[in-house]
């Protein structure tokens, strides 16, 4: 299913008289963390590795509001890159998986998630006929709601709360790699997150209103939302392992956190070890297990994905963005940096003057 970009859906588009908004917000926002930093290059105050993450994939969500669905209605949503998620904030609804035979029944509260955007349809009935969801959404747009209630009849209806997240998929980075397909957080079991379902009931109401400051309210509730969705799912996950269980762990997240808040190449394993108190040896054996590489890997990549994002943005030197990266001459900054990028920094820097002199224009 295909997502707009921001604008107004036609007023009584979804079969009611309440106008509904399709708001697609800005890259994840650091204006949480405004820290400051020490003589050793380590902010101060603790850096949020999952904030600093996805700033780095640059995070985007977007959300729309489909509401008074009436049946029969179905909408067959195909594989794509971005993820997806729906709530169901009133009514009750029946989804099926591609290759799955299985049939879920999703009811008010519930809450699914395909972070990898998996293939999926969803309607009333699990024998409802299901329409393309890009033509549903093209007929909205239009002010023609294809599952709007019919003359003077009584027709059961749902309200679904459907949004999406788009991130850089080509950056090589333990958090992509662990996101689930699947993620389904059923109301009937998890009562004690009913603080979250008060946030999608702000979300839902602040999507299809015109207030003041009700597009920056979108924005950073559906961010939010997401991370809420991935803490949930990694708190009921048996398993235990992955980037998310490790930024949970108080040790190995106390680590990513450290990692995250260097300005300057400060940290070592042994360094990160002392810092959580643990040795060399089971600090190495514990990050390697949750996290999936080991720590000195984690450094390294981080730092040139860092090192990317200086060359891209030119207020740095070649000379200070290969310091900051850990390395003693742009030479061996140069040669490290396009053996694990395929291309060289001064491409990369070239790349974004580009770039940005075509936008200028």
């Amino acid at each position: 299913m295909m997502f707009r970009s921001a604008g107004i859906v036609p007023k009584g588009s979804f079969g009611t008289n309440r106008p509904e908004r399709i708001v697609q917000s800005g890259f994840f926002s650091k204006s949480a963390l405004d820290l400051t930093v020490t003589k050793n290059g380590v902010k101060d105050l603790q850096m949020d590795a999952l904030a600093d993450v996805l700033r780095t994939i640059r995070l985007k969500t977007t959300t729309y509001f489909c509401t008074d669905f009436h049946a029969p209605w179905g909408m067959n949503v195909g594989q794509r890159k971005d993820g997806l998620f729906h709530v169901v904030v009133e009514g009750d609804c029946w989804l099926k998986l591609e290759h799955s035979e299985t049939v879920i029944h999703l009811q008010e509260g519930d809450i699914v998630a395909f972070p990898t955007g998996g293939a999926h349809w969803i309607s009333d009935q699990s024998h409802s006929r299901v329409l393309p969801g890009p033509s549903v959404v093209e007929q909205i747009l239009a002010g023609d709601n294809p599952f709007a209630v019919q003359g003077q009849e009584e027709a059961k209806a749902i309200t679904l709360m459907c949004g999406s997240f788009d991130y850089d998929s080509s950056i090589n980075h333990p958090f992509l790699k662990d996101l689930p397909c699947f993620i389904h957080i059923k109301s009937s079991e998890t009562p004690e997150l009913d603080w979250l379902r008060s946030l999608v009931t702000v979300l839902s109401y602040e999507s299809r209103v015109e207030s003041p400051g009700s597009t920056v309210m979108v924005d950073r509730l559906t961010e939010v939302l997401f991370i809420q969705i991935m803490r949930a799912y990694t708190k009921s996950h048996v398993s235990k392992m992955g980037y998310m269980a490790a930024l949970m762990d108080s040790q190995i997240g106390e680590a990513l956190n450290a990692i995250h808040a260097e300005d300057e190449a400060y940290w070592t394993v042994e360094r990160l070890g002392d810092h959580v108190a643990m040795s060399r040896t089971a600090f190495s054996e514990k990050f390697s297990k949750l996290v999936g590489i080991p720590a000195k890997t984690y450094l390294v990549n981080w730092r040139m994905q860092k090192a990317k994002e200086h060359l891209q943005s030119g207020v740095k030197s070649m000379y200070e963005i290969a310091e900051i990266a850990g390395y003693s001459s742009e030479a061996a900054f140069s040669k490290a940096f396009k053996q694990f990028f395929g291309v060289s920094p001064g491409k990369v820097r070239k790349g974004a003057h580009s770039s940005e002199e075509q936008v200028q224009k």
